[in-house]
């Protein structure tokens, strides 16, 4: 219901119905735990209930016999949801609990990666490199990415400029966006290019914007983003993630099989060293015919 983009608050009643029915049929226990998380999730990004959902995650979080792992997953939903209402502070102290209690874990590193976001959306740019330089060895290929795309994102920002006033506001940007704030992030991300032209940023700026489209199922205006991307930034950072982005939204939302092919194609020619070769020799390859493993 909610990746379509296009569902209805009645959906979302509903479907916030149908997790309650099944929670009373089953019962609250570490059996059920997940589900309980996923229903937290629910309540505070698409309900913007995060009272109901900070009180659902601590009940979870002292279910008897719940194995620490689950308990740590538990504990970033509610750090997240935590940070979506503002309090920087605490969602920090949430992170940092998992983070040492898994630190040689995929979740710890995922942990220690949420804290250094939170130095990167509060200014502390220094400690935030600190931390993601020590990510990029990651066991997690997932997390070490997270970790570069968001390394470079700052260092490409401060490459030319010693004033760190833009950044600063892309970041706040950043953090709006991520509490749902999306008309606010918009502002604040065109307030970049109005009082900084050309700057490193411009590009950066685009892609949040496309992931803000996408997050309404907007697909156009989100292609339209990172069309812009490659065509005037080619050389950038983001030219590949935002190829590969837009040759996705052709096959799967668009059903545009062949520009999705060509774009793939494209990916693969003109950037050899992108993240996303090998998916993207996947995909094209699929879509081709070819038989894939």
């Amino acid at each position: 219901i909610t990746s379509k983009g296009n569902y209805t608050a009645a959906d979302l009643t509903d479907l916030e119905k149908n997790f309650n029915t099944t929670i009373t049929e089953l019962g609250k226990s570490a059996g059920t735990a997940a589900l309980l998380k996923n229903l937290a999730h629910f309540q505070a990004v698409y309900l913007n209930k995060p009272n109901d959902a900070i009180a659902l995650l601590e009940e979870t979080i002292a279910l008897p016999q719940l194995p620490s792992l689950a308990q740590a997953e538990c504990k970033l939903e509610l750090a997240d949801i935590l940070l979506m209402t503002g309090d920087v502070w605490e969602a920090s102290l949430r992170y940092s609990q998992v983070e040492k209690a898994f630190k040689y874990d995929a979740i710890g590193q995922e942990a220690k990666f949420r804290v250094a976001r939170i130095s990167y959306y509060t200014g502390d740019f220094k400690w935030a490199l600190a931390q993601l330089d020590v990510l990029k060895g990651a066991t997690s290929k997932l997390i070490a990415n997270d970790a570069l795309e968001l390394s470079l994102t700052i260092t490409d920002a401060l490459a030319n400029d010693t004033n760190e006033a833009p950044l600063l506001i892309f970041a706040r940007a950043d953090l709006l966006a991520f509490q749902n704030k999306d008309d606010q992030a918009i502002i604040s991300l065109d307030s970049i290019n109005k009082l900084y032209p050309n700057h490193a940023l411009a590009d950066d700026i685009l892609y949040k914007k496309a992931q803000i489209e996408l997050k309404h199922g907007k697909f156009t205006e989100a292609a339209a983003y990172y069309d812009t991307i490659f065509t005037n930034y080619s050389d950038g950072i983001l030219a590949d993630d935002a190829l590969f982005k837009l040759a996705g939204l052709n096959e799967n939302q668009f059903k545009n099989i062949d520009k999705a092919k060509e774009l793939y194609e494209e990916l693969l020619e003109k950037y050899p060293a992108s993240l996303y070769v090998v998916e993207a020799r996947k995909r094209f390859r699929r879509l081709r015919g070819d038989v894939v493993n």
